[in-house]
This record gives structure tokens, sequence and C-alpha cells, in this order.
């Protein structure tokens, strides 16, 4: 009996916090923090407040000034960083993507203002050897395995970031050594 009155207790503290707080001495402290915490105009002129953007408008306050002025870090800054292998990977990625794009572009605005016909790129295309072929393929056609869902998880990203490089070292070894 002692357990479902303790429970019936509790459950109308939970459905009515008036019954719970009503007469209570921690009710008036509750309700004033409940008031000075939740407006931005309370808090601007709650006491003991020493914040001199607490009055401001949100867009009227410069929050790199008042991040100065707290002491606060800039964040996130990449020297906090432990720097990993998918890391390097990812912005090598976006780096050398900004570069194909740029070779896209420049080579799509190039073909439409030179003398050449697509026969003449198609010629070059064959003109080039299997290995080279083969590896152009394979390139174009790798990153359309995540497309699959499939390697997505953190040691298959590192396995394939791996594969990646092996075969970056590979390839840059075997065009030296031609």
């Amino acid at each position: 009996m002692l357990a479902s009155r303790s429970l019936m207790i509790s459950r109308a503290a939970v459905l009515s916090p008036r019954v719970a707080f009503g007469k209570s001495a921690l009710s008036a402290p509750i309700r004033a923090a409940r008031i000075t915490t939740t407006t931005p105009v309370a808090r601007a002129t709650a006491g003991g407040v020493n914040d001199p953007d607490a009055a401001k408008a949100t867009l009227d306050v410069d929050p790199f000034a008042k991040s100065a002025r707290l002491g606060r870090p800039m964040s996130p800054h990449l020297s906090i960083y432990k720097w990993e292998m998918t890391m390097v990977g990812s912005i090598a990625h976006r780096a050398t993507g900004a570069g194909v794009a740029a070779l896209f572009y420049f080579g799509s605005i190039w073909y439409g203002i030179s003398p050449y016909h697509s026969a003449d790129v198609v010629n070059l295309v064959h003109s080039l050897p299997n290995e080279a072929l083969i590896a152009g393929k394979v390139i174009l056609a790798s990153p359309l395995n995540w497309d699959t869902g499939k390697a997505l998880d953190v040691n298959s990203v590192f396995n394939t970031g791996y594969v990646v490089l092996a075969g970056t070292a590979v390839g840059t070894a075997y065009l030296a050594l031609q």
C-alpha cells in the first residue's frame, strides 16, 4: 500500500506541478528562475547580469567581438584535430576535384574554340595504351561503389583509402619509370 501511495503522489506531481510545488518553499525561486532565464528581456533586466550585449537584439551583437571579450577560442580550427588518413583524403579529394572541374571547363572551352573535330578526339583516345584506358575506366567507375551504400563503415573507408594510396603510389612509380 505504501508503494502505491508514493506512486500516486509522484504521478500527481508529474501531472500537476501546482500540486507538487504549490505550497513548498521552492516554488518562488523556481518560478523566478523560470522567468529570468527564459525571456531575453527578463535576462537583460535581471540583476547580476554582467553582459552588455544582453539587452541588444541578436542581429545587433557582433559575435566575434563578444567571443573575444569573453575569452572564447576561435573554433573549430585544424590545429585542434588529430590528422587522420580520412581527413587528409577528404581535403585532397576536394582540392583535386576543384582541379578536375577547372580542367573540364577549360577543356570544354578549348574544344569549342579549337579547329579540331570530334574525330580527332576519338583518334586521340584510341591511340592511348590499353593500360591508360583501363585506369581511366576504373577511376571513373570507382566512386559508383559508394552509391551502392557498401563500404561506408569506418574500417572499410580506411581500407579503401589505403587501396587508393597504394594505387596512387604504383601509378606514380609506373609513370616515373616510363
